[in-house]
Parts: C-alpha cells; sequence; structure tokens
C-alpha cells in the first residue's frame, strides 16, 4: 500500500534526523534551503540541491513545505515506489496522489503517528482535536488535520478562518467525491460559518462548503478559525 511505504520512508527519516529542525531537515538529503518570494508554498530546485520556501509563512507552516519538499525528494528517489506509483496513476491523477502523499509523509515526519493514536484513544476524533495537536506539538494545523485524518476512514478535515470567511485548507478522502477548494467562500448560513459567529460547537449535518449533499459533521472554533471534521453517513 502506498501510504503505508510513505509513512515508512518518512518514519525513517525522522529518526535518521532527529531533531528535525528545519536545518536537518535539509541536510538529511544534502541540500540546504532558503526564504524566497515564489508564488507558491515551496520548490525543490534538484539541479543546485535547493529548496526554496515561500516567504510570509508561519515558521510552522514553513517547517512543514520544508517536510513536504523532502518527502518529494525521498519519493523520487525510491525507485520501487515511484514505478508502483505510475503504474497506478497517470497525468494529474498522478500529480494529485503525488501531493497528497508528500503531505503524508511530512505530516509522519513532524507529528508521528503513534501520538495521534494514543490522542484519539483517549478524546475519540472531534475538530477541536486540530488545534489542540497543533499547540501541543508545535506543528502547523494543516500537519494536525492530515495527521487525524489518516487514522479514520471516511472522514474529511476543513479549516477556514478569515473575512469573508473562507476555506484555508481541506484534507483529501477517497470517500468524498470532491473537496473545498482553498479559498472558496463559506456561505454565512453554513454551519461551520454559525459555529464561528457564535463560538458553540456543532454536531449535525452539513454540506462541505459550495456543495450540496450533506455529511455528518463536528466544527469547533477558536483563535478566529472554524475547524470541522466531516464523516460520510453509515449505510
Amino acid at each position: 500500500m502506498l501510504r503505508a511505504r510513505v509513512r515508512e520512508l518518512a518514519r525513517d527519516y525522522r529518526k535518521a534526523n532527529a531533531p528535525l529542525t528545519p536545518e536537518r531537515l535539509a541536510k538529511g538529503i544534502g541540500a540546504s534551503f532558503e526564504i524566497a518570494p515564489i508564488p507558491t508554498d515551496g520548490m525543490f530546485d534538484f539541479d543546485r540541491g535547493r529548496i526554496l520556501i515561500a516567504e510570509g509563512q508561519s515558521l510552522k507552516r514553513q517547517r512543514f513545505t520544508l517536510a513536504h519538499e523532502v518527502m518529494h525528494y525521498l519519493i523520487r528517489h525510491d525507485e520501487n515506489l515511484l514505478s508502483d506509483m505510475h503504474e497506478e496513476y497517470a497525468g494529474d491523477e498522478f500529480e494529485e496522489t503525488l501531493e497528497a502523499l508528500c503531505n503524508l509523509g511530512a505530516a509522519e515526519m513532524l507529528l508521528p503517528s503513534e501520538n495521534v493514536k494514543a490522542t484519539l484513544a483517549k478524546k475519540g476524533l472531534r475538530a477541536k482535536l486540530i488545534p489542540d495537536l497543533a499547540e501541543t506539538h508545535q506543528v502547523s494545523e494543516e500537519v494536525a488535520a492530515i495527521a487525524l485524518t489518516d487514522q479514520a476512514a471516511h472522514v474529511l478535515a476543513v479549516i477556514a478562518g478569515g473575512r469573508p470567511l473562507k476555506v484555508l485548507f481541506s484534507s483529501r478522502s477517497e470517500f468524498f467525491p470532491s473537496r473545498p477548494a482553498k479559498n472558496a467562500e463559506v456561505p454565512k448560513d453554513h454551519a461551520l460559518a454559525l459555529t464561528l459567529a457564535t463560538g458553540l460547537p456543532f454536531q449535525g449535518e452539513a454540506p462541505l462548503p459550495k456543495h450540496q449533499r450533506p455529511f455528518l459533521l463536528d466544527a469547533y472554533a477558536k483563535g478566529g478559525r472554524v475547524y470541522g471534521i466531516y464523516r460520510t453517513k453509515p449505510n
């Protein structure tokens, strides 16, 4: 299974290069990194062995972007894994899968799955865990969302914030027909918007932003952001 192999790659890299400071993250593959005015979150200049990280990101987000680019290198240099990916996917689907796997590996590097499993065993899967895990382990909220949803089937995470309220991040899930696009505006009468406006947690049914089909939603607001864990309905 591709996801299991990517997790193993990330775990091995974390153990070999701990503690994973930004410098050690890059140095482990013989690369350097720098903050630069680039149009994307990050990019890997393979010819120069240099990782570029977009300026303006928080330090936690920069670390996640750096880990994501390191995963690109690790996957690219694992011939068996890369071959299996090409056998299963092609074109845009290959690129989307690659990005998702790099996100998964980056999350595993920065927030070990055994820590996430222990938290879920105690508290269950709730939207509140996204900011809680991010704060406890000093990782970005995107890392926490990816790590949480990786441990449960049939779930998708959404983080929204700003004025007007927009989607800042949504995780990928094969069990959902699509996912909210980044920067998609959340309607004012949507459960996520009402949770943020009232500060009251929500549990019930609601569609994904800009979609129609309802799913089960657990939502929680904190610090000007709202976090949602969607679940497909049981058959």
